[in-house]
């Protein structure tokens, strides 16, 4: 069975729904999603509950630490799934990649035009009639002491962690809609169907087909079973690791992984699968004292944001925010908080190949020297809010407490042990100068070497901004969906 369009989206996530919603403007559209539909209208659980279904999730273990990465799967994608930070990053995040067409001044419009900030909207760096509802709730309990906290340590209050170069303490930035996440899935699939994007949920991609070096559709396998898909150009959407897997699998990529592969090569990409990128965290988990002193809510409280000093880099950015474990695991007491201690300029590197094994990702947390003494030192200011919060008998603290370590040696392994994921992937299909060999989508979003085939998520990132990746994900296929 052979179907024509002329724009075939592939991932309904954060940065696919809005490319398919752009992309509806110009002609007929249909947006893939190997996850399910739960149906419409969205059930409760997806708008108001963080530990879904399995289903709604890809999970990439990493060959390195043993960790597993998971990925949003499922319309919505990332969206569905993560904890509606609703982050953009500095200026100087974009600036500094130096690609034409991808500075502050030129990304800030697809971000005000997806949001409909609730506080802030009428200011000339915010959207105010957006899909996605961009909010700040009010402080609870707990975020009141850090708060003081943060003032006593001489960190500044400001009103917006959105607002460009803000720094300081303030509530989180949020995108939800009376109390509940408010992703892709609820703000922009009715929006998609309505302009008449055809959406298929539990529906993979196989492999990209060209004619030559122009794309010409996919071979996809759905419910109905196999089909091709031919399409006037394509807009590979499937995430981090997703959109690096479906380019291998269709011959796009390094020469020694097509080979190994089998594919016969299209275009012959370095870059591909290199770069990966995440902001590495650790988690200092102690209890409050009183269960009324944190709401039952995920991450939408205190963040406080401030920068290193670093001789070798600038703007290294370190976040501090509580947040309480029982929205994402229902076996966690009440009571349990993990105060958590992000880096978000990070210098390490990793990998993402296909092998005839299957799927090989290294994502190479705190491997960077600079990055574990950069942990340690936001490990150590965490500890110092813990221990005042402590003393004023907000929390009580664990008598086994890891981070309780005297020297910086062995801190910083103590880092590299408990280092997690903030599950911000990235950087895959590097987005740069087509003289470039590391680059694989060019500041069109074109991959290098093709004609017809755009890449528009999260892996096109060629240095992870200093935020949560949801919204940039989101303005990167708004911008992709755009007049061919």
């Amino acid at each position: 069975m052979t179907t024509l369009t002329d724009t075939l989206v592939i991932g309904a996530g954060s940065a696919g729904l809005f490319a398919a919603l752009r992309a509806a403007a110009h002609g007929s559209v249909i947006a893939l999603e190997t996850g399910p539909d739960a149906g419409n209208p969205l059930p409760p659980w997806a708008l108001y509950e963080y530990a879904l279904p399995d289903a709604y999730y890809h999970r990439y273990p990493d060959a390195g630490s043993g960790q597993v990465m998971p990925q949003g799967r499922g319309l919505g994608g990332g969206s569905t799934v993560n904890s509606a930070a609703a982050l953009r990053g500095q200026p100087w995040c974009y600036d500094s990649w130096g690609v034409p067409g991808w500075s502050w001044d030129d990304v800030l419009p697809a971000l005000r035009a997806i949001e409909s900030d609730q506080q802030f909207g009428g200011r000339p760096y915010h959207g105010d009639v957006g899909l996605i509802p961009v909010t700040r709730l009010a402080p609870g309990p707990l975020d009141e002491a850090v708060f003081g906290w943060c003032r006593a340590a001489g960190y500044p209050a400001i009103e917006d962690h959105n607002a460009p170069g803000a720094l300081g303490h303030a509530m989180w930035t949020t995108n939800r809609r009376d109390g509940g996440r408010w992703g892709t899935w609820a703000g922009v699939v009715p929006a998609a169907r309505a302009a008449g994007v055809d959406i298929r949920a539990d529906t993979t991609a196989l492999r990209l087909l060209f004619d030559g070096t122009r794309c010409t559709g996919a071979e996809v396998t759905g419910p109905g079973g196999a089909e091709v898909i031919k399409a006037a150009r394509v807009i590979v959407c499937a995430g981090a690791y997703g959109s690096p897997e479906l380019l291998l699998r269709s011959g796009i990529g390094p020469e020694e992984s097509l080979a190994a592969l089998g594919a016969d090569p299209v275009s012959v990409l370095p870059g591909v699968g290199a770069n990966v990128q995440d902001h590495p965290w650790c988690l200092l988990n102690v209890d409050v004292t009183e269960p009324a002193l944190i709401e039952a809510r995920p991450v939408s409280g205190a963040l406080l944001r401030y920068e290193l000093p670093d001789p070798d880099a600038e703007h290294v950015e370190a976040e501090i925010f509580p947040w309480q474990l029982r929205p994402y695991d229902q076996s966690s007491p009440p009571t349990t908080v993990a105060f958590t201690a992000a880096l978000m300029a990070p210098r390490s590197r990793g990998t993402f190949t296909l092998t005839p094994a299957g799927r090989e990702l290294r994502v190479g947390l705190l491997t960077a020297a600079a990055d574990a003494g950069h942990m340690v030192a936001i490990v150590r200011e965490t500890a110092a809010l813990i221990d005042a919060l402590a003393k004023d008998g907000v929390v009580t603290v664990p008598d086994d407490a890891w981070w309780q370590v005297a020297d910086d040696a062995g801190l910083t392994a103590a880092c590299r042990a408990r280092a997690g994921t903030y599950n911000h992937h990235s950087g895959t299909c590097r987005l740069g100068d087509p003289a470039d060999e590391r680059t694989v989508v060019e500041p069109d979003l074109t991959v290098l070497g093709t004609t017809g085939l755009m890449v528009a998520d999260s892996s096109v990132l060629p240095v992870i901004p200093r935020a949560n990746t949801n919204l940039i994900s989101m303005a990167i296929g708004y911008r992709a969906g755009a007049d061919m």
